[in-house]
């Protein structure tokens, strides 16, 4: 499974990374982490100034305002951003 995160700033910066989980010792953490994430639906409120977030993988597509972050989904953004590489 491929999860691309997309970071877009109130200032226009964009900030995308990736996440392939094909042949990683941890894939089954990924996976579990992104079933968390998205059990949850969360409404789509962006606020003017506020940074979003598109998170995009096989079989989901999100988008969410950065001030609406939370739980498992904050934690799966968080860990895409932090370990992921550019897609």
């Amino acid at each position: 499974m491929r999860v691309v995160v997309t970071q877009i700033g109130s200032d226009g910066t964009i900030k995308r990374r990736m996440v392939d989980t094909a042949g990683r010792s941890d894939a089954f953490q990924w996976d579990e982490l992104v079933a968390r994430a998205l059990a949850v639906p969360l409404p789509y409120r962006p606020a003017r100034g506020g940074a979003i977030c598109h998170l995009r993988g096989d079989d989901f597509d999100v988008m969410v305002a950065e001030h609406d972050l939370a739980g498992p989904l904050l934690d799966l953004v968080t860990a895409v951003l932090a370990e992921g590489e550019a897609p």
